[in-house]
């Protein structure tokens, strides 16, 4: 019996299910791995993320431009992308056969180590004033990395690659305006 793709969860999926000539034995370690790197990669982005909220706040007082305004400005513009990494955590796993709620659960967890250096941030102020630029400099390296190594090949090997490029420039254009508008 032969069943239509519509049906499953997503062609990926069917893809992986039925290979009647064998080639594709190692294709599920090879998303399995895909999916770990982005895990990584994103979770690893959020320490820096996480640092500057922490030396955000943690700053507050000791210059003129470091207000609680500014802090809470940072604050909200992180948090606001990080709805998108979570989502970009928990979709891949979720279409490879991971339940809905483990999904959702990898998702928060990587982005746990945030609040977790966001106090090391505060604590760490003097430290982590001279060292958050390289930082989120890493951070952001290693997410272009992915996104641009991994996730938009991906998409375009299914048909989605306009789309996940036209995504892409917008969220950055967002996150540009919010920069500029929120100072």
């Amino acid at each position: 019996m032969v069943s239509n793709p519509s049906y499953s969860k997503s062609n990926f999926d069917q893809k992986d299910s039925f290979d009647p000539s064998g080639k594709n034995k190692n294709r599920s370690a090879t998303k399995f791995r895909k999916i770990l790197l982005l895990i990584i990669a994103v979770t690893v982005h959020n320490i820096p993320e996480g640092l500057a909220v922490g030396v955000g706040f943690g700053a507050v007082g000791k210059t003129k431009s470091s207000t609680f305004q500014n802090a809470r400005n940072l604050a909200l513009g992180i948090g606001i992308q990080n709805f998108p990494e979570g989502l970009a955590v928990s979709l891949p796993l979720y279409a490879s056969g991971y339940s809905y709620w483990k999904s959702f659960w990898y998702g928060q967890l990587s982005g746990m180590v945030e609040p977790i250096a966001g106090i090391l941030g505060t604590l760490a102020v003097g430290m982590a004033q001279t060292i958050l630029p390289y930082a989120l400099s890493f951070a952001a390296g290693a997410m272009f990395y992915v996104v641009f190594d991994n996730i938009i090949p991906e998409a375009a090997s299914y048909g989605n690659g306009k789309l996940s490029t036209w995504s892409c420039m917008i969220g950055f254009i967002v996150m540009m305006s919010l920069d500029v508008g929120l100072g």
